[in-house]
């Protein structure tokens, strides 16, 4: 399930999911983050995980964008993170 986050000028939507269990990651817990705009075709979509920041995809979006979005998950991480463990409770 995705939870919204925010939405950004240029509508730019940001969901983000449950905590979830990942051994593969340092503190044992990941969440994705998704990024959604609309086209005139559909959506560019990016995909992402916290707290490592690893691209899970990237359909569509320019590299000047994915900057863009880099740095609103960068900027945003802590209160994402934070946000995804109240859901849990």
């Amino acid at each position: 399930m995705l939870y919204p986050y925010a939405e950004f000028p240029g509508e730019l939507s940001v969901t983000y999911s449950q905590i979830i269990k990942d051994p593969t990651v340092k503190n044992g817990e990941k969440i994705f983050v998704h990024f959604e705009k609309p086209t005139d075709y559909g959506f560019k979509e990016a995909r992402y995980t916290l707290p490592d920041f690893k691209e899970v995809y990237n359909y569509d979006f320019t590299p000047t964008e994915t900057k863009e979005i880099l740095e609103i998950l960068e900027n945003n991480a802590p209160l994402i993170l934070k946000c995804a463990k109240e859901e849990q409770n």
